[in-house]
């Protein structure tokens, strides 16, 4: 009787073996793996594509619902003039109709929210060395006409203070600062009466920097950020050799250093820094700027660009959020915070392998973890 039931499991165990042996365990088809997840944001156009127009510079109002931004034919690449776009209907106007560029858009924080305030920005053409009597900074307020500033022809990229009283702006070598000493380090960034078109304070950073391009911090405006470089070490301003800037003027003299932590403040450029066109986010914890140091490897112009957001302190390394194998991507403003908690960046966008550029908007909730609509801003 044992032998026959050590016979039968035997023969059990035998079948067994044998009825599976060589098969799969799961005889369903292997799937095939989803490819990682991009590290990088690809753009929202929000306008339709037309071949025919230049699109670049743009600033959304402090509602989220309007941009102006810079525009000109592609046949005529100096006819530039600022347009305006609803973003919920796609209707797009003009904003003024003579030569005009470098917009911003301030947002009134005076009622304990946000409101769009006045817009200020420069005339494009014809304000070189020789400028013509309508050259400077112009404003415009709500529902109101272009008002041209006194006094401000050279000026360009202006930037509000919080308030919209003033404005930073980028000042450039032929411009006459009146009751200032006409350093001839330039450009320089001044702080500029928003009404009259005076100089309230000659130089927001030092003589060390060629200082361009400011942005003002919105929730901590002792802190003006700007796209500089270090003016020891050449006798010209080469746009190219920026890194992004600091001046934080609540210490005396006001401390002036690069934004990245680890970015020399002297000479010796290093390109893993390169930084241009740089804002603040609404709260002031981040900022965001284009640069190629990472892009055109084989391209020696160095015309292609990404965007970079980095914290406020500069301690941590740049992140960055736009591919620049697929995209060539530039002059990065932010919207305001939304009630769906996203973070959006709007910027001027065109594909790599050419052709007009467009505007696009970037989520980049995920690079800032939910933080740029609340809190207050790092101090440096």
């Amino acid at each position: 009787m044992k032998q026959i039931f050590a016979f039968l499991l035997a023969s059990g165990s035998f079948c067994f073996a044998q009825e599976h042996h060589g098969m799969p365990n799961d005889p369903r088809p292997t799937p095939t793996p989803r490819p990682p997840p991009s590290r990088f944001v690809e753009p929202n156009f929000l306008l339709p594509a037309n071949p025919d127009v230049n699109d670049y510079r743009p600033v959304v109002n402090a509602e989220g619902t309007m941009v102006i931004f810079e525009r000109n034919p592609t046949a005529t690449p100096n006819d530039v003039k600022l347009y305006i776009a609803d973003l919920s209907t796609g209707n797009v106007q003009r904003f003024v109709n003579f030569a005009s560029a470098r917009a911003d858009w301030c947002w009134d924080r005076s009622g304990g929210g946000l409101t769009s305030g006045p817009v200020a920005f420069s005339k494009s053409t014809d304000c070189g060395t020789t400028f013509s009597n309508d050259c400077g900074i112009y404003t415009v307020a709500t529902g109101g006409q272009p008002v041209l500033l006194p006094n401000t022809a050279g000026m360009i990229y202006p930037s509000w203070y919080p308030g919209c009283q003033y404005f930073a702006a980028d000042v450039g070598a032929s411009a006459v600062l009146a009751g200032c000493d006409q350093d001839p380090a330039r450009p320089l960034t001044a702080k500029i009466d928003a009404t009259t078109g005076e100089v309230v304070i000659c130089r927001l950073a030092n003589d060390t920097v060629w200082a361009g391009f400011p942005s003002v911090n919105q929730t901590n405006p002792n802190l003006i950020a700007f796209a500089g470089q270090f003016n020891g070490e050449s006798n010209y301003y080469n746009e190219d050799l920026n890194y992004a800037w600091v001046t934080d003027r609540s210490t005396v003299p006001p401390t002036v250093a690069p934004l990245d932590r680890k970015a020399p403040g002297g000479p010796a450029f290093q390109q893993k820094f390169q930084a241009r066109a740089g804002w603040w986010s609404p709260d002031g914890r981040w900022f965001a700027f284009e640069s190629n140091r990472i892009c055109n490897e084989n391209d020696g112009a160095g015309q292609t660009y990404a965007i970079f957001i980095q914290d406020a302190n500069g301690a941590r390394p740049a992140m960055q959020v736009s591919d620049c194998a697929s995209w060539n991507v530039q002059h990065p403003k932010w919207f305001p915070p939304r009630q769906d908690g996203r973070v959006l960046l709007i910027a001027a966008v065109q594909a790599e392998s050419g052709g007009p550029f467009r505007i696009a908007s970037f989520d980049v909730s995920r690079f800032v973890q939910g933080t740029v609509a609340h809190g207050t801003p790092n101090q440096r």
